[in-house]
């Protein structure tokens, strides 16, 4: 099953290649990279003064909050935004 989300995420990663995230305080390593994709924003739903956000990049990641733990598949964003001064990462959905 697949549930949606838009809420903020810490990630760690180097060179284009993510080794985790932390997503309501706690973290996950991600196992592996199953996707990325570029994608456009839907400009129109965004706040009426904001500024304009065009694309997204959109990694698809194996990825598991422990040994013990079992994996699931996430799908976390990066807005590329030439105004904001550090990359702005955004859990999107979560398949279990």
């Amino acid at each position: 099953m697949a549930r949606r989300y838009d809420e903020p995420v810490e990630v760690q990663a180097q060179d284009e290649v993510m080794s985790a995230f932390i997503w309501r305080g706690r973290l996950y390593a991600v196992r592996s990279v199953v996707d990325r994709w570029t994608e456009r924003r839907s400009w129109w739903q965004d706040p009426v003064g904001a500024p304009r956000i065009g694309e997204r990049t959109v990694w698809r990641v194996e990825g598991s909050a422990g040994r013990c733990a079992g994996t699931g598949i996430y799908d976390i964003g990066r807005d590329t935004d030439a105004a904001a001064t550090a990359p702005v990462w955004t859990l999107l959905r979560v398949q279990d």
